[in-house]
């Protein structure tokens, strides 16, 4: 072999090991700024966790009532006793998630006098 032939070989092992040593210093970067993003993000989302508003309580509010109206709609009309059914039971269970989510965000104070 000629000695060109060398220095092209010997090149492009250094080039290869270069590009590995520089792809794996990337990723490690890549990965420890995600990992830094992903946690930080889970840390604001924490801080950051809205409550149960006024206006979402009263929202679930109106589409219980608005299931209400629907159920009392549909008991006219005969062979809709299922629909009838599954909107009552999906009005229950709207009107419970709307209480759990209010006490969630809202706890009632305990007062000594109420303990009394």
């Amino acid at each position: 072999m000629q000695i060109e032939t060398y220095i092209i070989a010997i090149g492009l092992l250094i080039g290869w090991i270069a590009t590995a040593f520089f792809l794996i210093k990337a990723s490690k970067k890549a990965y420890n700024r995600g990992l830094y993003n992903g946690l930080h993000a889970a840390r604001q989302q924490k801080t950051n966790a809205t409550t149960c508003t006024i206006e979402d309580h009263e929202l679930l509010t109106k589409i219980t009532t608005s299931l209400a109206l629907a159920v009392e709609t549909w008991q006219a009309f005969p062979g809709t006793e299922i629909m009838v059914a599954k909107v009552n039971k999906q009005r229950r269970q709207l009107t419970a998630f709307a209480a759990k989510m209010w006490l969630a965000a809202y706890p009632a104070p305990i007062n000594a006098e109420d303990a009394a």
